[in-house]
This record gives C-alpha cells, sequence and structure tokens, in this order.
C-alpha cells in the first residue's frame, strides 16, 4: 500500500505531484504526475515490490503503469467525462532495474463523442522500454471531485 512514506522528496523538488489513486493503484504505486511543456508525464520508481525475480519489474507492472497513464490522460483531455479501457496492446522494447525511474508520455491519437484512442511509452531516460496503444470508451460523467477515489492534481 503506498503511504507518506514512500513519497521521493527529489521527485516532489522536481516538479512531480502524486496520485492519489483508486484502491488497486496504492498497491503498486506510487504514481507520480507532471507537465512538461503543457503535455502530461507520470512516473514511477523501480522498488523491489515490483521485481520479478530478476532485479527487474515484471511486465505486468509497466502494463498496468501505461494502462493507467493512458487512462489519467483521457481525463485530462476530457475532464468532465469518465473513461474505462476496452483495447489495450503492450510492446517490451528495452528492460529496466530496481532503482530505475520510469517515465510515461501520452498522446490522443483521435476522439469521437464515445471513444479515445491513445498511445505512449514508458522511457528509462531517453531510451523507450516500452509502448501501448488502446481505446478507452465513454461510459458517463465524472462524479464531483470530492466524490472521487483518485485524483490527478
Amino acid at each position: 500500500m503506498t503511504t507518506n512514506a514512500e513519497l521521493e522528496p527529489d521527485l516532489l523538488a522536481d516538479g512531480w505531484k502524486p496520485i492519489r489513486p483508486g484502491a488497486f493503484i496504492t498497491l503498486i504505486g506510487p504514481f507520480y504526475i507532471r507537465l512538461q511543456d503543457d503535455r502530461p508525464q507520470y512516473c514511477f520508481r523501480v522498488a523491489p515490490k515490483h521485481d520479478n525475480t530478476q532485479g527487474r519489474p515484471h511486465g505486468g507492472m509497466i502494463m498496468a503503469f501505461l494502462d493507467e497513464a493512458l487512462g489519467w490522460s483521457t481525463h485530462i483531455a476530457r475532464p468532465h467525462d469518465s473513461f474505462f479501457t476496452v483495447g489495450f496492446d503492450c510492446q517490451f522494447i528495452g528492460g529496466s532495474l530496481v532503482g530505475d525511474l520510469v517515465v510515461a508520455e501520452t498522446e490522443v491519437v483521435s476522439a469521437t463523442k464515445s471513444m479515445m484512442f491513445m498511445r505512449g511509452d514508458c522511457k528509462v531516460g531517453d531510451r523507450i522500454i516500452a509502448s501501448a496503444s488502446g481505446i478507452w470508451k465513454r461510459v458517463g460523467s465524472r462524479p464531483p471531485a470530492g466524490e472521487r477515489t483518485w485524483t490527478i492534481p
């Protein structure tokens, strides 16, 4: 479970803000967000709890992180709508190690009234380690900020 003790002062000093997650992300976070050139970036530090027994994060961790980053970006693009993942494809291009800072950069490829088509990359430094694309379906309006189980600063 993510606690304040897990928050990293160096990331906070560099402009990253913790995302208050829902229940699942609490188990694998903390995750952070910042705006870079008016575009959202997301990150997490690979911790021992992410280890796949090889000193590297489990592929499922990278996929969960990219799924969340792309999903959060749908909500930033359309803040009054609620979306859920209906399709997700991920390719692993490289690897990372415990201790690495993994950063996701995302973009809206296309949007209709009821769907958003997203893509994003995970990087360690300038090196891409994973790339994903997906489709998010609008399922209604978002609840008011005080009623949400998670928030993006």
